[in-house]
């Protein structure tokens, strides 16, 4: 490097100098326009994918909101009473009184995830070129594809998304440490709360029902090994019993607090699980609903079952005590086995209060601190450059994480066994037992098949 440049170099910010001295290597990666070619020209314009989500119910109806905030404490008053076994009446109106006493549990959040992907590295000087003149322009669903490093913004972005599906269920972040994750349900929707200094808190627990591979029609008999929070649950109760005792539990505490003590309005607590144990549920209700001593395939039970498919999200619903608890099909993380998936039941708000919610770290604000940095969906998306030379790779990243204030309103059953013809589907691609497709060898451009 000349003096002069070398000078000028050292006189740059720390993160422009990295910027110069990176190296990328040209990816392999096939694209949809320059000299690769990959759809053959007589192709329609207009592709359609076939996996890639779009919107997804159960995270609408988690919702998302930005924060600036990396640790967030929550206190609760958990118990109030006198501070010893008495009525509390005094016979002496000279006489000394009683005292009361009270708890408190704290419940902590801290940091946020991240979620980062990135392109191919493309040469930005073919990214516009077109295979000859009689190819076309394409669409993906509808919208057109201006250049190769939007199409590859594209797939990453709805990676990126198919993360986010899956954390939300499974995600385990370490204490204190900046490890990328969040927790997910199935750490929130627990049981064994303690508080920041170890001492525990019963009052926050959640209700976990292992229904231990049981079937969800039949009552359970026998050595069945279904829990509720470890404890066994007693023969000849079935699943929509026992689901119907969940949420009366979590209505009566939701009663016990005042600030919560309101009506729910329909939507505010769902059921979310798969869709095929969804459609076993639904069976399963139509009989609970209906039969007397058997399963009964009559007109009655026929017209039943088709009343309550559908719904506010389209996965049907039931009703328990009169209540309507709308189901959210959602397979990401949660089928177990071709027979076995877990669920969940949640109360998302309370009259004005949320009780789960979604939150991202703005991004949009790191944009003036980078270079070739820009931001999406309101700052939820935070997208930058790694260039060298004419080589060009685009970063995307995501920092999201998830909040339950009430765990206690909050129930996950384990292990639920339902057999259908034809068996569960995911549109997890990863979960490659229940996706559709059985080769997953990568694209590549057409000179390169074997």
């Amino acid at each position: 490097m000349p003096d002069k440049l070398r000078e000028y170099v050292e006189t740059l910010p720390q993160v422009y100098r990295a910027l110069l001295e990176q190296r990328l290597t040209l990816s392999g990666a096939p694209s949809i326009g320059g000299c690769c070619g990959l759809f053959d020209l007589c192709t329609d314009k207009d592709l359609m994918s076939l996996s890639m989500m779009g919107q997804e119910p159960f995270l609408d109806w988690l919702g998302w909101e930005k924060s600036d905030v990396c640790e967030i404490r929550k206190e609760f008053l958990t118990w109030v009473r006198s501070d010893a076994d008495n009525a509390g009446y005094v016979a002496n109106p000279c006489g000394d009184s009683n005292a009361a006493e009270f708890g408190t549990c704290d419940f902590l959040l801290e940091g946020f995830g991240r979620l980062r992907r990135h392109t191919p590295v493309r040469d930005v000087t073919k990214v516009n070129l077109r295979l000859c003149d009689n190819q076309p322009r394409y669409r993906l669903d509808g919208s057109e594809i201006t250049d190769d490093l939007e199409f590859d913004t594209r797939i990453v972005t709805e990676v990126i998304m198919q993360d986010l599906r899956r954390l939300v269920v499974t995600g385990n972040h370490t204490v204190g440490t900046d490890d990328g994750l969040f927790d997910g349900l199935q750490q929130l929707v627990n049981y064994g709360y303690t508080n920041t200094h170890g001492r525990r808190c019963c009052m926050m627990d959640s209700i976990v029902v292992d229904w231990n591979g049981n079937a969800l029609c039949d009552k359970l008999e026998g050595a069945h090994g279904a829990t509720w929070n470890g404890a066994a649950i007693p023969v000849n109760f079935d699943f929509i019993e026992t689901l119907q005792a969940v949420y009366r539990r979590i209505r009566r505490r939701l009663q016990m607090a005042p600030a919560l003590a309101k009506n729910l309005a329909q939507g505010d607590m769902v059921l979310v699980m798969p869709t095929n144990w969804a459609q076993c549920l639904l069976d399963c209700y139509t009989c609970w609903s209906l039969c007397v001593d058997s399963v009964t395939d009559s007109f009655e039970s026929r017209n039943f079952r088709d009343s309550i498919n559908g719904g506010m999200f389209g996965g049907g619903f039931i009703k328990l005590d009169g209540f309507v608890i709308p189901i959210i099909p959602y397979e990401w993380n949660m089928i177990n086995s071709p027979t076995l998936a877990d669920a969940y039941l949640l109360t998302g708000k309370v009259g004005g209060v949320k009780l789960i919610q979604g939150q991202y770290n703005d991004l949009s604000k790191a944009v003036g601190k980078m270079i070739a940095a820009d931001y999406t969906d309101g700052g939820r998306l935070l997208t930058w450059v790694n260039q060298d030379q004419t080589c060009l790779q685009r970063e995307v990243e995501m920092q999201p994480r998830l909040l339950s204030w009430a765990p206690w309103a909050q129930a996950r059953f384990i292990d639920l066994r339902c057999s259908t013809p034809g068996g569960a589907l995911s549109p997890d691609p990863w979960a490659s037992s229940f996706f559709p497709e059985c080769s997953f060898s990568a694209a590549v451009c057409p000179d390169r098949y074997a």
